[in-house]
């Protein structure tokens, strides 16, 4: 049953990045990979605002979309909950984009979990979160994280959410060189691999993060598309370089990349390696983990 619907909403929706990331097999029936990942989320965010309308579903967008609404993520996730919910009103759904476009950083997947939690508390429709990690995975395999929006362990096709423990919040500086590239893409040419090592330690990565052990946690950053993406992007591999001699305890690219993140120890020592590498990326950021009890109410 329906509740009764809100005025207006507003929420934060921040990136993510991988500090492990494995490709396992693939799924008989459809052939997607099976993953296995430590992602957390991060400060950097996208704005989200809904606001209720009589019917259907509009989309404004800063930075405007490209390509066709009615394929955008957040678009999609509110569509999907009307039709889902059998919901006879519409929504005003407004971004404000930070988060940069096909950055391995799952801009797009933040706004849709966004949007369907948003709206379904804007609605009233009461759906659990079970049911949104549900309907999240039909928009995207990093869809299902960003419906609780914390540190976990995620397995299977997106779908197997285990929260993990900071012992406390990391400092990281992310940045995003000038490459262009298609996941699919990366997945088929990791499929072309003939062996694949160095793969994660996930669990070794779960105490280090658990105890505060930021030199272990270095230690095991560890992503298998590295092997793919870096012998064909030095830009990457020059990135990640440069955090390494600027200090950072160590560097990785996130999830597809091309951003690659650096781990520091504190923010003195995060801003002085920004400006360091800030002329290497085409953007860059100093972010950190949220507060573990922050991130399931305030989604950043």
């Amino acid at each position: 049953m329906h509740t009764a619907a809100a005025a207006r909403l507003e929420l934060q929706c921040c990136a993510k990045v991988n500090l492990t990331l494995d490709v396992l097999d693939r799924r008989p029936e459809d052939g997607y990979h099976y993953i296995r990942t430590i992602m957390v989320p991060i400060s950097l965010s996208d704005r989200l605002v809904l606001e209720p309308t009589p019917d259907g579903i509009t989309l404004e967008s800063d930075p405007a979309v490209t390509g066709r609404v009615e394929e955008n993520l957040a678009y999609r996730a509110g569509v999907l909950l009307q039709r889902a919910t059998g919901y006879r009103g519409g929504a005003r759904i407004a971004l404000r984009k930070a988060i940069p476009v096909a950055g391995g950083l799952a801009g797009g997947s933040t706004d849709a979990a966004g949007v369907l939690v948003g709206l379904n508390r804007l609605w009233g429709t009461g759906l659990s979160d079970e049911e949104l990690v549900r309907l999240a995975l039909q928009l995207g395999s990093d869809v299902p994280f960003f419906v609780h929006s914390r540190p976990a362990r995620v397995e299977g096709i997106g779908e197997r959410i285990t929260p993990i423990r900071l012992a406390e919040p990391l400092w990281l500086v992310i940045a995003t060189p000038d490459v262009a590239k298609s996941t699919g893409r990366v997945y088929a040419l990791f499929d072309q691999l003939p062996s694949v090592s160095p793969r994660p330690d996930t669990a070794a990565m779960e105490q280090a993060l658990a105890t505060g052990d930021l030199p272990g946690v270095a230690q095991r950053l560890c992503n298998v598309f590295e092997q793919v993406m870096l012998p064909r992007h030095p830009e990457i591999a020059l990135l990640k370089e440069a955090m390494l001699a600027g200090g950072a305890y160590g560097a990785l690219m996130s999830g597809a990349g091309p951003t690659v993140l650096g781990l520091v120890p504190d923010e003195a020592a995060g801003a002085a390696l920004l400006e360091r590498i800030r002329p290497l990326a085409r953007a860059a950021w100093l972010v950190r983990t949220p507060p573990s009890a922050a991130c399931a109410s305030d989604r950043c």
